[in-house]
């Protein structure tokens, strides 16, 4: 933050200096470099507002005592009195070489220095927080341009909304002015995407005297986030997808057995790429437990609130994060957030803003996951335990989607907006909305061993999706049931948007997501006797088109073509046999 102290010099004594006597016009430019360090050109324009004041010297605090090459001048010379470097600041003590008295009269001054690291890479994404502003008066203005390298990426995230972003020669100039900065904190983020490997143990065990289905959530792949795996073992039985998307792994175990499962894989979390979704939007609206909406002072309050953002605002201003209760960590739902608002952590900022929201009629779900952050008093997580961070989504009717916002950070931050904009670094593991607490997350299924079960860390290189063709199989030829196909997807990845169509038939299916290394099975429509007999159907030619690869065609046996067959020549011959005896009868 940069901070301004004016020593001011009166013809006429006053013991108190009022607000308003000068106004401040400021052009700030930030050149970044390769590496990340930014050479910073401030140019100060000081304008009198009564004729009696002027300013005769001029300090500036810089947040950061690492600030290098400093200088600064005016019309007629240097300007820098002394340099003061302390407790993380450097103060910078400025003489002007004229005196400029009258009203409307300006002292223009350059400061210049170099400020190293301003920018920070995390991965395959580049994080800039810029100074506020939050000591501008009316009448003051300022306009900061920000220059970086291109191969930095496309703004990925802003805490603020720039005026302009132009590209050119290899950089990407983005600018602000007062009606952008003035009271609020610029955080930009640059990065198409990011990347993260992830490796994760599960403990499953069937303590009962029979066989049992176990399942497991391993992270799900979303409107923007990919997720490619390299191992899953042991392999389950199938992956299925439950009403809030998540990826549950079904394994069979057997009376008492224990099971270990590793799961390893990469996510690519994409910025701003949403898809549309419908819902069941009363299942989005119910009272549980964490989630009380019919409590009397949860519907007192939520009355008070119009929209998301209103609620998003009130968590923010009504809580305050407890870095003491970071490791020891006990959910308490949205009524205790409110009865004691100076104990919060996550879940309680997440809860209160689902309960609220639900309470006003706007469908809202908890996502638990992980987050990464290098300051963890800015941007909290628990990183002693394997349940990172949990922010929640409100769904937005007329687009169609669910929207992920992040009321903690919003709060720890000190003012960055994370309601309009989410960085790229939120890892989705689960989705709560049908149920506040199942799935659990990974990081939940533990042994007796005091161990961490979750590992994620930025990759090195990424891994690219393999498209195998899809295999179908017919898995039902009982002639008295409609046939089914079995659709079983090998790839390690999903596969999206997949369309299997009989073209002879005239029937086609959408399937909006196969998981990796899992099946599906589907009605195949019932052929009319004496069209299976024909030749045309001897085989059953499937067409399969996806968002994700090409079309093409497998051709499959018709399972009932011989017992159609034999069953219409036996009708024919019982027909034929039954006609020569009544023929032979009337002869």
């Amino acid at each position: 933050m940069i901070l301004f102290l004016l020593i001011l010099f009166f013809t006429q004594i006053s013991p108190v200096l009022a607000a308003g006597e000068f106004s401040i016009n400021q052009n700030i430019s930030y050149q970044i470099d390769q590496q990340g360090n930014a050479l910073v050109g401030q140019e100060i324009e000081l304008v009198n507002n009564y004729s009696e004041i002027y300013p005769k010297e001029y300090q500036v605090t810089l947040s950061s005592k690492d600030i290098t090459n400093i200088t600064g001048s005016d019309n007629v010379g240097d300007i820098v009195k002394n340099i003061n470097k302390q407790n993380d600041t450097s103060v910078i003590d400025i003489k002007f070489n004229q005196a400029n008295v009258g009203k409307n009269k300006t002292t223009k001054f350059k400061l210049n220095y170099s400020l190293p690291k301003l920018a920070t890479q995390k991965g395959n994404t580049w994080e800039i927080p810029l100074p506020d502003h939050q000591d501008l008066q009316a009448g003051d203005n300022i306009n900061i341009n920000l220059i970086v390298p291109s191969n930095f990426g496309s703004l990925s995230f802003n805490s603020v909304r720039p005026k302009n972003i132009i590209s050119l020669n290899d950089q990407t100039q983005i600018s602000f002015d007062s009606d952008n900065v003035k009271n609020k904190k610029i955080l930009l983020i640059f990065g198409n995407y990011q990347v993260f490997d992830f490796d994760f143990k599960y403990f499953v065990e069937n303590p009962t005297n029979h066989s049992a289905i176990s399942e497991i959530a391993i992270p799900p792949q979303t409107d923007n986030q990919k997720i490619i795996y390299q191992e899953i073992n042991p392999l389950p039985q199938n992956i299925r997808i439950d009403t809030d998307g998540n990826w549950l792994a079904q394994y069979q175990l057997s009376a008492n057995q224990s099971l270990e499962i590793n799961v390893s894989g990469q996510a690519k979390i994409i910025h701003s790429n949403i898809t549309q979704s419908n819902i069941d939007i009363n299942q989005y609206l119910k009272s549980t437990e964490f989630w009380p909406t019919s409590d009397s002072s949860i519907i007192q309050i939520a009355n008070t609130l119009k929209s998301p953002k209103d609620i998003y605002n009130y968590v923010v201003n009504t809580l305050n994060y407890n870095y003491d209760n970071i490791n020891s960590a006990q959910r308490k739902g949205a009524i205790n957030a409110l009865l004691s608002p100076n104990e919060s952590l996550c879940t309680e900022f997440t809860d209160l803003f689902i309960t609220l929201a639900r309470s006003r009629g706007i469908p809202a779900r908890e996502v638990e996951g992980f987050a990464y952050t290098n300051n963890s008093k800015i941007k909290p997580i628990n990183t002693n335990a394997d349940v990172l961070h949990a922010w929640p989504q409100y769904y937005d009717s007329s687009k169609k989607t669910w929207i992920s916002i992040d009321p903690t950070w919003g709060k720890t931050t000190n003012g960055i907006d994370f309601f309009n904009d989410l960085d790229p670094n939120h890892f989705a593991f689960v989705f709560h909305g049908i149920n506040s607490q199942n799935p659990p997350p990974p990081g939940a299924y533990k042994n007796n061993q005091n161990i961490k079960t979750v590992k994620i860390e930025f990759s090195q290189k990424e891994i690219k999706a393999q498209y195998l063709p899809l295999k179908i199989e017919i898995i039902n030829d009982k002639f008295y049931q409609s046939p089914k196909i079995k659709i079983f997807n090998p790839n390690y990845n999903s596969i999206s948007q997949v369309e299997i169509s009989l073209p002879i038939l005239k029937w086609q299916k959408n399937i909006t997501q196969i998981p990796p290394i899992s099946s599906i099975n589907m009605d195949l429509p019932t052929i009319p006797l004496i069209k299976s007999i024909l030749p045309t159907f001897y085989k059953l030619k499937i067409n399969i088109n996806s968002a994700d690869f090409s079309s093409y065609q497998i051709s499959v046996n018709q399972p009932k073509f011989y017992l159609n067959l034999i069953i219409f020549t036996a009708l024919i011959v019982t027909l034929i046999g039954i006609g020569g005896i009544i023929f032979k009868r009337k002869k």
